[in-house]
């Protein structure tokens, strides 16, 4: 009764036939020429064979809902000067948490007191811990491993990284590929089309040759069963659901099935150079006495002198001083900013200075030194003593650990790779031939990004990784966005197609695989539900296909089929490491 009720309704108030319909016409049928069990039997195959096509959906929820089961039912707040048990869901922004080792942090907030390392595999895949300091950023959801945290509240708790990540998912359902919206229009003319074969096949043998009606009312009611798309109707949703929830448990936020199908095309991969194929942070790559000095002594000087610096090039060079020299740094006296040049101070009674070269009369010799470096697009320090200089510092925005094997692994697969930067030619070039990239174009403004992005989509499928804030125009314009190190950004969770959540390239390579395998299953779920039914409504025609046989094979058989495929999907080995050869998960 229920299944014929939202039959009618559906026609009446939708004006549409759905699959229903032929299963109720079926039913009804079967009935008044005295079927009376394989009617029965039919609504009850028919409704295991719609239990079977939500079982799929029903466990990618629950996988979801699990994560979202990992955030604590309580936490430890500071309030009026005592510690209280409350839902995290009472804790308001600003507020004080407290969070023991081996405890999972109910909110998401920056460490006041205390470090730990901190295991971030439900918001970034990855299952190497992190090591968590005061100032860090850690989520809700996440586990505490061997330290005790106070955490100041950065977000509500419905705000948290994972209830959007688990929210954005479960809008992903709901957003259909192209696949899924061609199923949808081809059902709504497919059901009339299949009621007008179904009734010529019962009434051009009985009215025009004078046969038999029974024989060939059933074999146009086997044919009505068979031709019931149900498996082919689930063939993608159920499939994209299930790479949608895989991917999210691994790191990578997918919007919807249209951009996993888009993936599967995609030709042409364009990075932004900052952020993205390198970390943003400068680093020292050469160190170059001048004079009869040791390189670790221009680094310990030049640290010494840097201590008292904001400049942004001070810290690379005090990490890489403290990386070859075990003792304190000495205190610089008489410490002087030389506005726009450089800085000075005196380090054992003597001067120093350090800065731009035009800071110094340097040698032809220093001067060749000076052009090579800045000819590799590196940043060039001069430290000397006095006005004489005694040493080169090469600084250089650092490559990615992963992006040379990233974008080997993209050429592997034939898939262009094209660098946009607004840095200078020569910085451009270099990091072009040490990742061995295709193409790049320099010195672009923001919205000259934007044309260059357009001209290459018109020659094929397009994606384009950035950071999901500065890049927003240029990724709005490709056909997949995808975002890096989302985890942190609620703009690049928002704005991008696809975000993934660890500052790691390596996945990329992986998703795009997987997406070429999603495709394939659903061509498999489509292909053959639609030739094990053509089949069927061949030897239905000749009488050789019972109503059991049609919904028993055609339907739940299929149905069944289908699903276990979708189930197989989500449990498939893909590798989303944070190495090329990560972990299988």
């Amino acid at each position: 009764l229920p299944l014929a009720t939202g039959a009618f309704k559906e026609l009446i108030e939708e004006h549409k036939f759905d699959v229903d319909f032929l299963v109720v016409v079926a039913a009804v049928g079967a009935t008044t020429i005295n079927y009376w069990i394989e009617a029965g039997a039919l609504i009850f195959l028919f409704s295991l064979s719609e239990t079977l096509s939500n079982y799929s959906v029903f466990r990618n929820r629950k996988t979801l809902k699990n994560l979202l089961d990992l955030s604590p039912s309580k936490a430890r707040v500071r309030r009026n000067g005592e510690t209280r048990k409350i839902s995290p869901e009472e804790v308001e922004v600003g507020e004080l948490v407290r969070v023991k080792p081996g405890e999972r942090i109910p909110v998401d907030g920056r460490i006041e007191k205390g470090a730990s390392a901190v295991n971030e595999a439900p918001i970034t895949g990855e299952s190497m811990p992190f090591q968590k300091e005061r100032g860090d950023e850690v989520y809700a959801g996440t586990l505490n491993l061997n330290g005790s945290l106070e955490i100041r509240t950065m977000k509500k708790s419905v705000d948290s990284t994972l209830s959007r990540i688990v929210q954005l998912v479960e809008e992903a359902r709901m957003s259909k590929a192209d696949s899924e919206k061609f199923v949808s229009r081809f059902v709504r003319y497919y059901t009339p089309l299949v009621l007008a074969l179904a009734a010529l096949v019962f009434l051009i043998p009985t009215v025009f040759f004078s046969q038999p009606y029974i024989p060939w009312l059933y074999r146009a009611l086997v044919l009505l069963v068979l031709s019931c798309p149900c498996a082919f109707v689930i063939s993608t949703p159920v499939s994209m659901f299930s790479a949608v929830t895989k991917t999210a448990k691994n790191g990578i936020l997918v919007k919807g099935g249209a951009y996993i199908e888009r993936l599967k095309d995609v030709d042409t991969v364009i990075f932004d150079k900052t952020r993205t194929l390198t970390t943003g942070e400068p680093e020292v790559t050469d160190v170059i006495p001048l004079r009869d000095i040791d390189y670790r002594e221009i680094l310990s000087i030049a640290a010494c002198l840097e201590a008292h610096s904001t400049h942004p090039l001070a810290k690379p060079i005090i990490e890489k001083c403290k990386a070859y020299n075990d003792e304190e740094l000495k205190e610089a006296g008489t410490f002087k900013s030389l506005t726009g040049m450089g800085i000075e101070g005196t380090i054992g009674g003597d001067l120093y200075k350090m800065g731009k070269p035009d800071l110094f009369i340097l040698q032809p010799q220093d001067s060749e030194q000076i052009k090579d470096l800045s000819r590799k697009g590196k940043t060039v320090v001069v430290l000397g003593k006095e006005n004489e200089p005694i040493g080169l510092i090469g600084l250089m925005d650092a490559i990615r650990q992963e992006a040379k094997e990233v974008i080997t692994a993209l050429k592997k697969r034939g898939i262009k790779t094209v660098m946009l930067t607004g840095d200078n030619e020569r910085t451009a070039e270099t990091v072009a031939k040490q990742l061995d990239i295709d193409e790049y174009r320099a010195n672009l403004l923001p919205e000259e990004k934007v044309n260059v992005v357009d001209a290459l989509r018109s020659n094929g499928m397009v994606a384009m990784v950035g950071d999901g804030v500065n890049d927003a125009p240029a990724l709005a314009k490709s056909h997949v966005s995808i975002a890096m190190g989302a985890v942190g950004s609620a703009t690049a969770i928002e704005s991008a197609d696809i975000a993934l959540m660890h500052d790691d390239l390596s996945k990329l390579p992986y998703l795009l695989d997987f997406s070429k395998q999603t495709m394939n299953i659903v061509k498999e779920n489509i292909y053959s539900s639609i030739g094990v039914k053509s089949l069927l409504a061949g030897l239905a025609f000749f009488g050789w296909v019972t109503l059991w046989m049609a919904v028993g094979i055609g339907d739940v058989g299929m149905s069944l089929l289908v699903t276990i495929n979708a189930i197989l999907l989500g449990r498939t080995q893909v590798k989303f490491g944070s190495k090329l050869g990560g972990t299988d998960v």
